[in-house]
């Protein structure tokens, strides 16, 4: 199931991102971008995670996972930015 994340900036500024990796992830980053308007300075970058880095701790009991961090890219389709969400 992919990772969604949404980066917002307004007037030049990064004001933070939202991420999503529910099963209706795409639906809540077009539900989230929709309500930010260019027109009122919204800049919005869509990117969908494709790797992931698992930092691993090995041991005589095993291996644990100690975290993980996603790897990202850009949506280079606006359409799927800019979908209606129903």
């Amino acid at each position: 199931m992919p990772i969604y994340r949404l980066n917002i900036r307004r007037d030049q500024k990064h004001l933070g991102h939202f991420e999503s990796d529910t099963p209706w992830a795409l639906e809540a980053v077009q539900d989230i971008a929709q309500r930010l308007p260019a027109a009122e300075g919204y800049c919005i970058e869509m990117q969908v995670s494709d790797g992931e880095r698992r930092y691993l701790e090995v041991g005589p009991s095993g291996i644990r996972v100690l975290g993980t961090e996603h790897s990202f890219r850009p949506v280079t389709q606006r359409s799927a930015l800019l979908a209606p969400v129903e």
